[in-house]
């Protein structure tokens, strides 16, 4: 499938800022059945943009602007083909960093309760473990509610558990949790998803978690809808939790507070 993906990010300050330094993961990846066609840039007040690979093979662009300004916006036009191929296949690599715990992936009284729940019957078959992640993604989905505005990117999964309800983050996060207690390498997935209903799909950023498969390598798993990842899914960025991909991240100078107005367009080309 090829998509044509628009986010925009404008930070609105309530008076005047200054040498605002910005990093943002917006460029989507080549890897995972991916290929990128087109990739477009632009931030206001204009500014040099620079990039870098991170240690997790993301692309990150960063820009400084020093002189006073009240609004900060940035837009990106992408263009996708996605699933070139299916797996990202097992090619050695030792994935152990996305055992360790973290906040906001913590290990916790109920987390281990569901990883001991679904837990593969032989952790070293493929099939076992991919059949144990399918029924953990069915029952966040069942289980919590999707429901905005009761959780911060930081919010902890432990808290998640007790609220019984969070957003694409929080299951992604949770997701995470659950299969590093079950022995299970994973990692957070930032990016975008198409409604496939014909139009484009309006909205802001998706998140989703990737686990490691013995001997197939990494596979994507959609708690909030729930599916496996597919075609329909634009990747960006991987990290162990929210922190290492987010799309946007800065510091400012000045005492003014900001708003912030997030719009993602998702069309099929």
């Amino acid at each position: 499938m090829q998509l044509e993906v628009r986010h925009v990010t404008r930070y609105q300050y309530s008076g005047p800022i200054s040498e605002t330094h910005m990093e943002v993961r917006l460029q989507p990846s080549e890897e995972m059945g991916q290929r990128l066609t087109a990739f477009e840039l632009a931030v206001q007040p204009e500014s040099p943009i620079r990039e870098y690979r991170d240690g997790f093979g993301n692309n990150v662009h960063y820009f400084d602007h020093l002189p006073e300004h009240e609004v900060v916006e940035v837009t990106s036009l992408s263009r996708v083909e996605t699933q070139v191929s299916a797996r990202s296949g097992d090619d050695g690599e030792q994935p152990y960093d996305f055992l360790l715990f973290r906040s906001p992936v913590v290990e916790a009284p109920g987390i281990t309760r569901l990883a001991d729940r679904h837990r593969p019957r032989d952790p070293e078959s493929a099939a076992s473990v991919e059949a144990a992640l399918d029924d953990l993604t069915v029952a966040i989905s069942r289980d919590f509610q999707y429901r905005p505005l009761t959780t911060t990117v930081s919010t902890a999964v432990d808290e998640v558990l007790r609220l019984g309800s969070g957003v694409c983050q929080d299951f992604a996060h949770l997701f995470i949790a659950v299969a590093r207690a079950m022995g299970v390498p994973a990692r957070y997935v930032s990016g975008y998803v198409y409604s496939g209903r014909g139009g484009p799909s309006i909205g802001a950023s998706h998140a989703w978690a990737e686990a490691w498969l013995p001997g197939r390598g990494w596979a994507g798993y959609d708690a909030t809808h729930p599916v496996r990842a597919g075609e329909n899914h634009v990747r960006v960025a991987v990290g162990r939790d929210y922190r290492d991909a987010a799309p946007t991240r800065g510091v400012y100078v000045g005492a003014a507070r900001g708003q912030l107005d997030v719009r993602v367009e998702v069309r099929p080309l």
